[in-house]
């Protein structure tokens, strides 16, 4: 079976923490199936000129990358016409016997869902999409969510990362029985737990103080603003440091967050570090007291499964599917979206708290990324009649 995967965001030698999510998925599907992936690079005229990536050397499959003309910030609702045109040039390029019998595979519904299943119709091809989150606003936007709506009811099947994803796409209109929810996995290898002391070494925490760590990219959906709020709320109560790891540190957004920690008299309790590696990020999921996330939006949360993965508790706010992920109390504490003398609370609560972290990480036994790949094939095998076996092309 060949699966021929579209998707913008995927780990390359300049950026290799970008997409690892999707690419982890590819290469668990990759034992299974034949994948190639094509990573769509946006560029436009003197702006952002396209530059070649490479990808990572580990891959178990082929990435091509190509510029995707698109307009910086206007006009959004084209993008999708420039991914048809960028994939449909890609899908040009390959063995006729590769694309022959092939599954065209996009992830995020828009612009590549939309782009994908526009080719797949000419084509005559099966078009899987899925959603990882980003669908939540776009479902509400007056250009794209209509694109992405009328794509999605003609698409072979519909993935979603959780249940709240397909409640929504449901709710806006996509028929619940293309729709197979399948969450993220975790590399258990990577994220396991391990002794605190030693990470710390590891790491170079020498302080004593309660140490709060929260990973994801510095954009507003994720929420710093809330837990910087929340630290400031309790910090005559607990006395903690809070390290955030993700890219952005340098953006219009980091910047906003620094000022506000300022402002809050909280600033020496927080410490940027910018994007790290993910053996690095579990030796600070290990070397942590307590993981905190104040998210708008999820879809599945993978930062929240790999510090549960080390036997981290963990505060997040109820977004996407946090809510079943940590249903268990002892495995921390779910807050509502935007309240942050809640998340404080919280926070507060859970340092003050006493966790079996072995127990903690055997909730996430069975969400490996090789069962993840396994149940994407079985799906696609099951909706297409497929046979899943590997053509060699």
């Amino acid at each position: 079976m060949n699966v021929l995967s579209v998707c913008r965001d995927l780990p390359t030698d300049s950026s290799p923490q970008c997409g690892l999510f999707v690419f982890r998925r590819l290469d668990a599907m990759a034992e299974l199936a034949n994948v190639r992936a094509f990573n769509p690079q946006p560029w436009f005229p003197f702006i952002r000129p396209h530059k070649a990536q490479s990808p990572l050397p580990a891959s178990k499959f082929k990435i091509d990358s190509a510029g995707m003309f698109y307009i910086p910030g206007v006009a959004k609702r084209f993008d999708s016409l420039w991914m048809q045109r960028c994939v449909d040039r890609w899908l040009d390029s390959l063995p006729a016997s590769l694309v022959s019998g092939s599954i065209l595979d996009a992830h995020f519904g828009y612009p590549e869902g939309v782009g994908c299943c526009n080719v797949a119709k000419r084509r005559g091809i099966p078009v899987f999409v899925t959603l990882r989150g980003l669908e939540v606003d776009l479902f509400q936007d007056s250009t794209r969510g209509p694109q992405l709506i009328k794509a999605l009811r003609t698409t072979t099947g519909v993935i979603a990362v959780s249940h709240s994803l397909k409640h929504l796409a449901v709710k806006s209109g996509v028929p619940a029985e293309i729709i197979t929810v399948i969450p993220n996995g975790v590399d258990s290898e990577t994220f396991c737990p391990g002794e605190q002391s030693l990470a710390r070494q590891l790491v170079g925490y020498r302080s004593q103080k309660k140490l709060v760590v929260s990973v994801g990219n510095l954009k507003r959906v994720k929420g710093h603003d809330l837990l910087i709020r929340a630290i400031a709320s309790i910090r005559c109560r607990v006395d903690l440091n809070l390290v955030c790891i993700g890219s952005g540190v340098t953006s219009s957004w980091g910047v906003k967050l620094r000022r506000l920690a300022q402002e809050l008299g909280v600033a020496e309790q927080i410490i940027f570090l910018g994007s790290k590696s993910p053996a690095d990020v579990a030796n600070w999921l290990r070397s942590a007291d307590l993981f905190a996330l104040a998210s708008r939006r999820e879809g599945c949360c993978n930062a929240v499964l790999e510090a549960l993965s080390t036997g981290l508790p963990v505060v997040v706010t109820n977004a996407g599917d946090n809510g079943l992920i940590v249903k268990d109390p002892d495995c921390g504490r779910v807050v509502a979206i935007e309240d942050a003398i809640a998340l404080g609370e919280a926070i507060s609560d859970s340092l003050n708290s006493i966790f079996d972290r072995s127990n903690i990480s055997v909730t996430m036994l069975g969400r490996t990324w090789s069962d993840v790949g396994k149940r994407v094939v079985d799906t696609i095998v099951a909706k297409t009649g497929v046979a899943d076996y590997r053509i060699d092309p």
